[in-house]
């Protein structure tokens, strides 16, 4: 599994629960530093990604990008700011697979 999140307690917290329960994690703070490793042929079988990142590429962008390579590929969107995370329920802007 990949984990990405800007938030380094977020980020550590995530990775711990995952190896508690036997997956193995590899960590990345931004979107760009990982796109690389999602491009090769490294095994990762889910995404995790905070929808809002720094770096240039948000969580949503990091995603269609590594599903170029990899369309099968799961992700899922977590963030600390779920407020105003997504666009309101009905919006012409929703784009969302779910």
């Amino acid at each position: 599994m990949l984990i990405v999140d800007d938030e380094p307690s977020a980020r550590m917290l995530v990775t711990d629960v995952l190896a508690d329960l036997g997956y193995t994690a590899v960590e990345a703070a931004d979107a760009a530093g990982r796109l690389k490793g999602l491009q090769s042929d490294a095994r990762i079988d889910l995404l995790v990604t905070d929808v809002s990142l720094p770096g240039g590429l948000n969580g949503r962008q990091m995603a269609d990008a590594a599903r170029v390579d990899r369309p099968d590929l799961k992700v899922l969107f977590i963030t600390g700011y779920a407020e105003n995370a997504l666009p309101p329920m009905g919006s012409s802007n929703r784009a969302w697979p779910f």
